[in-house]
């Protein structure tokens, strides 16, 4: 199972967003929680936690919940959804919050019983600051990536990504070092919100860049460019339909 990359209005601009959010962000080492003890920034190992978080108050922050336990580096358990935000805030009777803009449902074979790259991204955010692990891992496991109803800049990963289009006129690109644009062969584009079912419904060329550009037959107000990306490379495995009407 790929992780879900759910995007807000906050994160539709998901290149700019993340570039902002990781120069406003400032880690405070970070710290588990559950109901039972509160705030733990020394977590005592077979110990379970409710949710790990880290930010400055008022400011961006991160968290995530689940049921994990962490010991000597290695973060282990069920992660259910990591938030990305701003106005985090942190207390011993209710955990982590922030105002959510970005949300990922992690991929559920990691983090695993030895350390791996779920571990290797929370170290790096956690003493640099830095997504840049986060992305590594999310090129591991691969992602899903789903649009807002607006117009939206787009980034992928390493791995395999599939863009989820449902409105708007978006753009797929590389953004940050780490992250990648339409990589043909192994990113899909799931266009089955537009209503199209087969190539017969959708359209591609190439703009004076040089980059694709992918519309609807019947929706003007949908449409996709693919930055860096060739039309003469896309074909009917490029595409994830919705299911043809039965006669």
């Amino acid at each position: 199972m790929a992780a879900i990359i759910e995007l807000t209005s906050a994160s539709s601009n998901l290149e700019a967003y993340l570039t902002s959010w990781t120069s406003g962000f400032q880690t405070s080492y970070g710290a588990f929680w559950d109901e039972g003890a509160g705030l733990v920034t020394n977590p005592v190992a077979g110990t379970t936690y409710e949710q790990w978080g880290n930010g400055t108050a008022g400011s961006k922050g991160i968290y995530l919940e689940g049921e994990v336990q962490y010991a000597r580096g290695n973060l282990t358990g069920t992660v259910d959804t990591i938030t990305l935000g701003s106005g985090f805030s942190q207390s011993n009777a209710s955990g982590f919050s922030v105002s959510a803009e970005l949300v990922i449902t992690p991929d559920s074979t990691i983090p695993g019983a030895g350390q791996d790259s779920f571990d290797w991204a929370i170290y790096d955010l956690t003493v640099n600051g830095s997504l840049s692990s986060f992305y590594d891992y999310l090129g591991e496991v691969g992602t899903v990536i789903e649009d807002t109803t607006a117009s939206n800049v787009l980034v992928g990963f390493s791995g395999a990504d599939t863009f989820v289009f449902s409105g708007g006129v978006d753009t797929v690109k590389a953004g940050p070092a780490g992250t990648y644009g339409y990589q043909d062969g192994t990113d899909t584009l799931d266009v089955s919100a537009w209503g199209a079912s087969s190539v017969d419904d959708i359209y591609w060329y190439d703009d004076t860049d040089g980059y694709a550009v992918i519309g609807s037959v019947t929706d003007a107000s949908v449409g996709i460019t693919l930055v860096g990306v060739s039309s003469s490379v896309l074909d009917v495995s490029d595409f994830i339909f919705a299911p043809a009407l039965a006669a």
